[in-house]
């Protein structure tokens, strides 16, 4: 594929029309604007979709070099393709973020911590949990060996694997297509490590789909917990039951509920999980095209939502494990300061990663997984009991 072609404008300039204005991700853009008919084979396929990542990754660096005048989203993709462009010199310039979000971070974090945080962020670290009930670490990982990946097994957390090389695509792995391993990041796996799902503990996850974490809960408990698994979504439900059978969970012991889990009232439970839906800024280097849907309105919009979840799971159950894939104090630190908190305690459940912001007293209770030290998404989680 010629690089610099008309055609490959056109592709670059449809993908962004459909993230900038239809807000889906890069994924979704691509299978629509590309429908199979894009590129012949699977290496042009993975050289173009790397292509269309870089560029929406880009979009506020030109934007900073275009300023106020009027250009078309071919006129971008040129622009970007025949680098006829300089990058201008503030942070969210250089990084490619937008400006408010990039202002925020630096009043917390001081501008050279939010310049590895946003560098770590542009940057995709892969990893893989190995799925136990289907079969044991050490057999998966002489596999994954034999198919020429190179990885470093997690001293915290040793079922799960970061991929340091891999010749294939990663969803092309006999492994991961016998489900043996799961994509699944090491944010979003630490978030069940501090919930500590125990046999026959009746577990409550009221944003479940598209059901990873779940599917974690019951493989940490060898299949003997016993889950109600809640979301908006049925159509998501549904994804996330075929998913579950072909990760080996028993089934008969997950009961999914299609409901509003801000007003859900059931029996009370043992534990509750609410990996609360969020703005997902910690989830850029997976998806850039959340780039361009960062606004404050849709960050207080989540915010609203996180408390009501947050407030209905202390209701069902003592022991409550909340997280967002947020970077943002709004969608962290400043939910749990919502609450009264002489009625609950907060504890640091997993001790060997960051503490929260310094924008609440109560701080040091909270956890952060930060992407430039622990390479990883960014995740806020909170643990609370009674």
């Amino acid at each position: 594929m010629i690089r610099g072609s008309r055609r490959v404008v056109d592709i670059l300039a449809k993908i962004l029309y459909e993230v900038k204005e239809h807000h889906v991700s890069v994924d979704v853009a691509f299978k629509r604007v590309c429908r199979g008919r894009c590129v012949k084979g699977l290496e042009e396929r993975e050289e173009l979709y790397n292509l269309v990542k870089n560029f929406i990754s880009d979009y506020f660096k030109l934007k900073c070099y275009v300023g106020d005048e009027e250009v078309s989203y071919r006129e971008l993709a040129r622009l970007w393709l025949d680098k006829k462009y300089v990058v201008v010199n503030e942070l969210y310039c250089i990084y490619s973020y937008p400006k408010w979000f990039v202002d925020e971070l630096v009043n917390i974090l001081g501008v050279d911590e939010v310049s590895n945080v946003l560098n770590a962020m542009n940057s995709r670290v892969w990893w893989l949990r190995v799925n136990t009930l289907r079969t044991s670490e050490e057999s998966v990982l002489r596999e994954l060996e034999l198919e020429g990946v190179e990885f470093i097994v997690s001293k915290e957390v040793p079922y799960m694997v970061k991929v340091l090389n891999s010749k294939r695509p990663i969803r092309m792995l006999k492994p991961v297509k016998e489900f043996k391993v799961v994509p699944q990041d090491l944010a979003s796996a630490v978030v069940v490590e501090a919930l500590k799902p125990g046999f026959n503990e009746s577990i409550i996850d009221l944003t479940a789909a598209p059901g990873l974490k779940t599917s974690l809960i019951m493989m940490l408990s060898e299949n003997r917990a016993k889950v109600v698994a809640c979301d908006k979504s049925l159509k998501r439900l549904n994804i996330m039951r075929n998913l579950l059978k072909k990760l080996g969970v028993d089934l008969s012991k997950v009961s999914l509920i299609h409901s509003d889990s801000t007003t859900i009232s059931l029996r009370r439970f043992d534990k509750a999980l609410v990996d609360a839906p969020c703005s997902n800024s910690g989830a850029v280097h997976k998806d850039p095209g959340i780039k361009l849907s960062l606004t404050k309105g849709k960050v207080l919009h989540n915010s609203i939502i996180q408390s009501k979840l947050l407030s209905n799971a202390l209701r069902l159950a003592d022991y409550v494990t909340f997280s967002t894939c947020s970077i943002l104090p709004e969608e962290g630190e400043f939910i749990i300061s919502k609450l009264d908190l002489s009625d609950v305690k907060l504890f640091r459940a997993i001790t060997w990663v960051g503490k929260g912001y310094p924008v609440v007293n109560f701080y040091e209770s909270l956890m952060r997984l930060m992407p430039h030290i622990h390479e990883c998404e960014g995740f806020f989680i909170a643990t609370l009991t009674r």
